[in-house]
């Protein structure tokens, strides 16, 4: 991406000062060739003044465009989750800005607005709700110099987000003659899963390749520092009064912020505080954890787990049969310690698809080879593993795809050995999974481990990704496996592949029979009560 600044960012009004990071954004808007498409991602803590940035940056392009020669306006369409979201947020920000001064007319039933007087406007912006994502077909046809997606990732049921394919579909909106071509993205910090995050893959995929991308971040500190620099600035000019003003702004926005940190924290909505108010990434924790007793710091290894020849390999099936998200788990267990080496979740994948593509991958990359037997009689097994296949009950039902073949078949025919199934009980495996999770292990290890690096769906889910949905209107969770797996999609199911063998190898029961019985008495020895002293 060319780095060369060619054009400052001119806007107006000519009052609107960006801070750093909405200067540097600005200045890549407006720079670069003609045919460069950019995709700019501005992010930052709610209230820093995105939307005003996106505002002023397509404003400041206009301007650029028109020195250029090219005939205005600047087409933009403007994309958010739904009409509702931008009429109470965006079209709030864009009003706000009109009564500062910047010339902004409704049109179109506010479906609309312009910059500039009506017959010679600067910039033209088309709002976009996508009520659902299958809406996206609405940017189908429409032309613009610029397409900006507003807030693309959820605030955990406060808005549903912007689905990865409308940037497909709107990029091939973005071809507005001879205006260099722009996307747009200005959003809070995203869930560390969201797909933004991974854009350059989703653009791969839409074959869009020659895009170039940057992002930027707002931490959030950048507003107030950034006024009380315009203080002293103005201050150095002898304007007491502008100083004060821009100081009075900054101790405003820290009061917006610590109210936020404060309302959010007493909800218990700790993972927004970490997003909206301190512009982390993190993760979005909603209703209660399906595993409550799990830790990062406890049960997830500090380096990648080492693979003990000699002791069989534990797979655990969850076969995902009514959507498609097969599940696999590899362990390796011993009398004090269980060793999760790895996971695997297929997407939109028969039981056999999932083997071919996800099973089979990992095992070659691990050389995680079957033991040989060896020659002679009386020889036993050589080198190699052995496997043990604990599954889903469900395994033994059907393939997903209306054929006779049961998963366990297709493991037998695949893999060559063969299935027992785990509990159907969901109680089962859930107090298997508090059991294993509460357990020490030997010297300072917690009974489970979990690898670092090949597990990251499952740690998620284990993290609070699979959950108990809460009852939006009284805040009651809804303990029910089903709900769980509704609201939780992809992350339930590496949880429940894990869970099935546990529930078998260490059977929660067994676990507290045994805590009761090591307890120690509770008060002093009871005396003897007969004359025998029995």
């Amino acid at each position: 991406m060319a780095e060369e600044v060619e054009f400052e960012p001119l806007v107006s009004p000519s009052d609107y000062v960006p801070s750093p990071t909405v200067r540097e954004f600005m200045t890549c808007v407006i720079n670069g060739p003609v045919d460069e498409m950019r995709l700019l991602v501005l992010r930052g803590p709610r209230g820093c003044g995105k939307t005003l940035s996106g505002l002023m940056s397509c404003i400041a392009h206009a301007e650029r465009i028109r020195d250029l020669g090219v005939p205005l306006p600047l087409r933009v369409g403007v994309v958010r989750d739904t009409y509702e979201n931008l009429r109470r947020t965006t079209l709030v920000s864009f009003e706000e800005q009109k009564m500062r001064g910047v010339p902004i007319q409704f049109i179109a039933a506010n479906h609309e607005a312009i910059v500039g007087p009506a017959e010679s406007p600067s910039v033209h912006f088309w709002f976009f709700g996508l009520d659902r994502p299958d809406d996206a077909d609405k940017l189908q046809g429409f032309q613009c110099g610029v397409l900006w997606l507003e807030e693309v990732a959820p605030a955990a049921g406060i808005a549903s987000g912007i689905p990865a394919s409308v940037l497909g579909i709107g990029a091939t909106s973005v071809r507005q003659a001879s205006v260099p071509p722009r996307i747009l993205v200005t959003m809070n910090p995203p869930d560390k899963n969201h797909w933004i995050l991974k854009v350059e893959d989703h653009l791969a995929e839409a074959g869009l390749t020659h895009v170039k991308v940057r992002h930027f971040t707002m931490d959030a500190t950048e507003k107030s520092a950034h006024f009380l620099a315009m203080a002293e600035l103005v201050a150095q000019d002898g304007d007491v009064t502008g100083a004060e003003g821009w100081r009075a702004a900054a101790r405003a926005h820290d009061r917006y912020t610590e109210r936020n940190r404060a309302f959010l924290a007493s909800v218990g909505r700790l993972d927004l505080v970490e997003r909206l108010v301190e512009g982390h990434i993190g993760e979005v924790r909603l209703g209660a954890a399906v595993v409550p007793n799990f830790s990062r710091s406890l049960h997830v290894a500090k380096r990648p787990l080492q693979i003990l020849r000699g002791v069989e390999i534990v797979r655990g099936w969850d076969c995902g049969l009514n959507d498609l998200h097969p599940a696999v788990c590899w362990l390796q267990v011993g009398a004090d310690w269980i060793n999760v080496l790895g996971s695997r979740v297929g997407t939109n994948l028969s039981f056999e698809e999932f083997i071919r593509q996800e099973v089979w991958p990992f095992e070659r990359k691990y050389r995680l080879l079957k033991a040989r037997a060896g020659s002679g009689f009386g020889a036993g097994l050589r080198g190699g593993f052995t496997f043990r296949n604990i599954a889903d009950p469900a395994a033994f039902a059907g393939d997903g795809r209306g054929s006779a073949r049961t998963a366990a078949l297709v493991i037998e025919n695949l893999l060559h050995e063969s299935v027992e199934p785990g509990p159907v009980e969901w109680a089962a495996r859930r107090e298997a999974l508090y059991a294993a999770f509460e357990r020490k292990g030997a010297g300072d290890r917690m009974l489970v481990q979990i690898d670092p690096e090949e597990n990251e769906i499952l740690i998620d889910g284990l993290a609070g990704r699979f959950h108990y949905p809460e009852q939006k209107a009284t805040g009651e969770i809804m303990a029910e496996i089903s709900g769980a797996k509704r609201v939780s999609g992809i992350f339930s199911h590496p949880v429940d592949a894990l869970a099935y063998p546990l529930s078998i190898l260490f059977p929660a029961h067994e676990y507290f029979l045994t805590a009761m019985r090591a307890r120690a008495p509770s008060g002093p020895e009871r005396k003897a009560a007969s004359w025998l002293g029995t």
